[in-house]
């Protein structure tokens, strides 16, 4: 199993050629084609929300400001695809690699972001999303939360400082559920490459006792061996508490599940 398709979200923001080369690091890793992808909006699917009593001049003036505004974007985005493709010494060219080593392309797609993540995701091994750009674009968040729970997919998180190399010593946060077993398996590529493994275990009791038991023997079968700690999260929160521990571990990539509810219990109890 390998990251042989990569999908990175473009927005034609600062950020895009960071991320990118994030990506490209990944590809370089697992010789894989990266695909960066820039959603052009229709803005023609935000008319019926505008309300009555629009003159049609003023609709026109509003489609032909999102057209202009998206093919900025999309122009940019695919200055910044290109330069990290260039930086990075990697093929960026149309369309998926012949051969098996690592390879870049740009695609255009129209529509509604999440929807359109949605479709990709179904043929893709891993998204590389810009964790720093989530906060301030809610779209893109969306489109996350998409990847993660409708398609079921591997998402990456590039942080804001670019960071070296990825998945030298890799921390893993286990707390027994779904969702953190999703996350184990949908990272074995990295896991069976790392130098070092720690689990970090959220949680205490003959429970917890168990479903360690239960991962242990998962690595032990995959050839993944691993060092184990317990946490205690205390006032810091689960959350705070494995960020640090992954931290001092001096871990580079720290893999954890990404919802451990459904999405209406989310919107409901947060």
């Amino acid at each position: 199993m390998a990251y042989r398709k990569i999908v990175v979200p473009v927005t034609g923001a600062s950020r895009d050629k960071a991320v990118v080369k994030a990506a490209l690091e990944i590809a370089k890793t697992f010789d894989s084609w990266t695909t960066a992808l820039f959603v052009r909006p229709d803005a023609s699917e935000v008319l019926p929300y505008l309300g009555e009593g629009i003159s049609a001049g003023v609709v026109q003036e509003i489609l032909d400001a999102s057209a202009e505004a998206a093919k900025k974007s999309g122009a940019a985005a695919k200055v910044s695809v290109s330069q990290a493709a260039a930086e990075m010494g990697v093929p960026f060219q149309d369309g998926p690699p012949l051969g098996g080593n690592a390879s870049c392309s740009y695609r255009i797609r129209q529509g509604v972001m999440s929807d359109v993540y949605y479709e990709e995701a179904g043929l893709a091994d891993l998204f590389v999303f810009d964790g720093a750009a989530l906060p301030e674009a809610p779209n893109l968040r969306d489109g996350l939360e998409t990847v993660l729970l409708s398609a079921r997919r591997p998402v990456m998180l590039v942080p804001q400082q670019p960071w070296g190399q990825v998945g030298s010593k890799i921390a893993v946060a286990w707390d027994g559920g779904l969702a953190a077993s999703h996350a184990v398996t949908a990272a074995m590529p990295w896991l069976k490459r790392a130098r070092a493994v720690e689990i970090l275990s959220v949680g205490s009791g003959s429970a917890t006792a168990s479903e360690m038991d239960r991962l242990r023997d998962y690595l032990r079968v995959q050839g993944v061996g691993a060092v184990e700690h317990s946490l205690s999260p205390g006032d810091l929160g689960a959350g705070a508490a494995i960020v640090d521990a992954a931290q001092r571990a001096g871990a580079d990539l720290l893999v954890m599940g990404g919802y451990g509810h459904s999405r209406l219990r989310e919107l409901i109890l947060g």
